[in-house]
C-alpha cells in the first residue's frame, strides 16, 4: 500500500489538462499525495517552450498547491511513454483529461483508449466538471466476462476512503448461461466489498433499451460522481472498446475510472491509491 500516492497528469497546456490538475491536487490533497505533471515533445528542440509553460502554469498555482506539483518534460511517443513513466514512478493513478473522440478516432478508438491499452497504471478520466471532494456515488457495471470485475480493488479504494458507496449495475443478457456468469461474478465482487467494509447496493437494469443508455440514464438518477469500468479489447459490448469509449465521453461528464485488465489478476492486487 502507498502511504504517498503519487498522481502523474498527462499534460499538454490545454483546457482539459488543467481540469485534470486541479483533479489530481484534490485527489493529493485528500490523500498526503504529491502531483507529477509530465509533457511528452516528438523532438528535442521542443523541450525547452514546453518548461517555460510549465513555469508559467506553476507560478499561477497557490502556494500549498505549488508544493505539491513536480513537472517534466521528455521525448518520446506519448501513447507508448506515459505507461512506462506510470511504471516507473510507480503512479498510483494516471489522471488524464479529455475531450472525448472526436470524427475518425469514434472509429478507432480516442487518444485516451490508446493510452489506456499501453499501461497498466489505473486512469481516471475526466472531461473537467466533476471534482473530488464530493464523491458519494460510483457506479460499476459489469457483465458476464471476468475482466469486467477486475477494477473492483481500485473502486472500493476509492470508495472507502470517501466513504461512498458502490452501485453494481450487471449486464443483462437474455442468454441462460451468460446471464449466470453475470450473477457469479456479482458474488465474486459483493464478497470483496463486504469484505473491505464497502456499501453497495445491487441494481437490476428493466432491459428494456441497450445497456449503456439505461446505465447512463440510471448513473445519471442517482447523481454518480465516478464510473468505474475495467478496459479489456473485446469491452462489454460487441465492438472493440466501444463500451470503454462511451463512458469516456459520457455526455454527463461523469469521471471514469478504469484500468487495462489485461495487466491484472481478478481480485487480486496490492495496489493501492489512496491512503486509508
Amino acid at each position: 500500500m502507498f502511504k504517498h500516492p503519487l498522481y502523474l497528469v498527462p499534460h499538454d497546456f490545454s483546457s482539459v489538462s488543467k481540469g485534470a490538475t486541479l483533479l489530481a491536487l484534490d485527489l493529493a490533497k485528500a490523500n498526503d499525495g504529491s502531483v507529477y505533471l509530465l509533457h511528452i515533445v516528438g523532438k528535442n528542440s521542443e523541450k525547452s517552450e514546453a518548461r517555460r509553460k510549465f513555469a508559467d502554469l506553476v507560478s499561477n498555482l497557490k502556494e500549498e498547491d505549488r508544493k505539491l506539483v513536480t513537472t517534466k518534460v521528455i521525448t518520446g511517443d506519448l501513447y507508448e511513454d506515459m505507461g512506462k513513466a506510470g511504471d516507473i514512478l510507480k503512479a498510483s493513478l494516471i489522471v488524464m483529461g479529455t475531450h472525448g473522440a472526436k470524427g475518425m478516432q469514434k472509429l478507432f478508438g480516442s487518444n485516451a483508449v490508446k493510452m489506456i491499452s499501453n499501461a497498466s497504471t489505473p486512469f481516471l478520466i475526466t472531461q473537467g466538471k466533476k471534482k473530488v471532494n464530493k464523491m458519494n456515488t460510483i457506479v460499476m457495471p459489469f457483465s458476464f466476462a471476468k475482466e469486467t470485475i477486475q477494477i473492483v480493488t481500485f473502486a472500493s479504494a476509492i470508495a472507502k476512503k470517501f466513504k461512498a458507496k458502490i452501485h453494481l449495475v450487471g449486464y443483462h443478457d437474455s442468454d441462460k448461461w451468460l446471464a449466470n456468469k453475470v450473477q457469479s461474478n456479482q458474488l465474486v465482487v459483493r464478497r470483496h466489498l463486504t469484505d473491505a467494509g464497502v456499501e453497495h447496493e445491487i441494481v437490476n437494469l428493466p432491459g428494456d433499451k441497450s445497456y449503456e443508455e439505461e446505465l447512463m440514464n440510471y448513473s445519471k438518477s442517482v447523481d454518480a460522481d465516478l464510473i468505474a469500468a475495467a478496459y479489456f479489447k473485446e469491452g462489454i459490448l460487441p465492438s472493440p472498446n466501444s463500451f470503454i469509449q462511451l463512458m469516456i465521453e459520457n455526455e454527463q461528464q461523469i469521471p471514469l475510472l478504469t484500468v487495462n485488465a489485461a495487466e491484472l489478476t481478478v481480485i487480486n492486487s496490492n495496489y493501492s491509491f489512496m491512503s486509508v
